[in-house]
């Protein structure tokens, strides 16, 4: 497809059903922007494949494309069992407490009894305590409990799938943030430069930092210092409270719906969707909307009329990405469901209005430091002439997030000397990066080899106005003080 035929964002995760480099391929083809690895069902030696295989693939196709390791965090799951697990309505279903070490190994030696890394299960919950499974599917309360486990009688058959979710609303884990296997997994990420880090149960920004901190003392392949973005994971009441904390700290944002959904009232997580985003891309930080977005894939060739609306209602949010989980993990139709993906936010992008968008933003967003005021102004101007696009030269990415989130109606061009911004800014909505290819650090020879660049990708045309937005001294960090107006000649 056309580098610039959407400007929503597709993070696919990589699974069993798309793990081979013609699928992979094929993924980028169909518009796939970002890749998940799920290490609540990996590990780094797994992983390391994967992604020796996306970089290949993305050299060979010549796209910018980020990996995104997905730490698995503080999640209490259900093991003891290694396939879909049969209930009937009615039955009691007894969880059992076990110490995390080899927790993954364990084999149940009875039909309807799992076993759960949550500690002391039974001192957490009262008789009668609600309790949620595999993110909210099933939903049971506790009949009965003993040292280290609780029985709880289910109200509803189905099949339960290996390592799911259990959760117990309204109740605090005493759980650490991090476990020593999401420790070696964030080694991994780091050690391998992979682009993005995905830190799940995010209740506060003393997570994110404790992340950071941990991050800076370890050591990549190269040598050099780590560059990883860390995206912080809302999916707890908490971590929606906390919600403005955790943007600010975070490098971006993921609204994490399934565990969300069952730690607060289900017709209160729209609201806290659309409130999310906003909050997100105001601080210019990417969005990434998630779970069961067209989860009927993974066994349907088309999605219901619901969840295509769900995409569509997500990217009039102006959310940054969307994301793709079982779908492509696990679904018969991985490339179909990034098809159907990239047509919802096609057909969206073309009725959003833009120039009302850009007129409505906050005063916050538009005035005060000199970044956010240029970058405003640089759009302002674009209207005004009509161009067809927005180079930025960029040193982190900052500046092209700035004027990613104005959701301007011409593609965001961003040049870079950075290999790793080169892939991050593949997130970011209506960001389509370039790599500069030469040596020159004047301002003309610059744009020169800008213009070339995007001629030649078929992106830009002879007549084509362009606004040109970047930093003086081109090596400064931080400095977006520039606004320059070219013609394509």
């Amino acid at each position: 497809m056309n580098i610039i035929e959407k400007r929503t964002k597709i993070v696919a995760t990589l699974g069993p059903a798309s793990n081979t480099p013609e699928i992979v391929e094929s993924l980028l083809a169909a518009g796939v922007n970002v890749f998940r690895l799920n290490f609540s069902h990996s590990n780094p030696a797994a992983a390391k494949g994967m992604v020796d295989m996306i970089r290949a693939a993305r050299e060979k196709m010549r796209l910018p494309v980020a990996v995104m390791a997905d730490i698995k965090g503080p999640a209490v799951r259900m093991y003891g069992y290694a396939k879909d697990l049969p209930i009937e309505a009615g039955s009691v279903l007894t969880i059992q407490s076990s110490a995390p070490e080899g927790i993954e190994s364990l084999v149940s030696p009875e039909p309807l009894l799992v076993y759960t890394n949550l500690p002391e299960i039974d001192a957490l919950c009262a008789i009668g305590q609600k309790i949620l499974l595999m993110d909210g599917y099933f939903a049971g309360e506790v009949v009965s409990k003993s040292s280290g486990r609780v029985s709880v009688r289910i109200g509803n058959p189905g099949e339960l799938r290996p390592k799911a979710h259990l959760t117990i609303p309204h109740v605090d884990y005493p759980l650490p943030f991090l476990s020593e296997k999401d420790i070696e997994d964030i080694g991994f990420a780091v050690e391998t430069e992979v682009e993005y880090i995905a830190l799940s149960f995010v209740r506060n920004a003393t997570d994110i930092e404790e992340v950071r901190r941990l991050v800076q003392r370890m050591k990549t392949a190269s040598g050099r210092k780590s560059s990883v973005k860390l995206i912080a994971k809302i999916e707890s009441a908490k971590g929606l409270a906390a919600a403005d904390e955790i943007v600010a700290a975070a490098d971006g944002i993921m609204v994490a719906r399934g565990d969300m959904g069952v730690e607060i009232a289900i017709e209160t997580v729209p609201i806290a969707q659309k409130r999310l985003i906003r909050t997100g891309f105001l601080g210019a930080k990417p969005v990434i909307t998630a779970t069961q977005m067209l989860e009927s894939m993974i066994d349907s060739p088309m999605p219901t009329r619901a969840e295509a609306s769900d995409v569509a209602n997500a990217c009039f949010d102006s959310t940054s990405a969307v994301m793709l989980s079982g779908e492509t993990a696990i679904g018969r139709f991985p490339v179909k469901v990034v098809e159907t993906m990239t047509a919802i936010i096609r057909a969206v992008e073309a009725e959003f209005d833009y120039v009302e968008f850009h007129k409505r933003m906050p005063l916050h967003a538009r005035t005060g430091e000199l970044p956010a005021v240029v970058s405003y102004n640089a759009l302002s101007v674009a209207y005004e002439i009509d161009a067809a696009g927005i180079v930025c030269l960029t040193e982190t990415g900052h500046a092209a997030q700035l004027i990613s989130r104005l959701r301007p109606r011409m593609p965001i061009f961003a040049f870079t000397k950075q290999v790793a911004v080169y892939n991050q800014l593949a997130m970011n909505w209506g960001v389509y990066p370039f790599m500069l290819a030469g040596p020159e650090e004047s301002i003309d020879a610059l744009v020169a080899e800008t213009i070339e660049s995007c001629k030649y990708a078929g992106v830009l045309n002879k007549g084509d106005a362009v606004v040109f937005v970047a930093g003086l001294p081109l090596s400064q960090r931080g400095t977006t003080n520039m606004i320059r107006v070219e013609m394509v000649g």
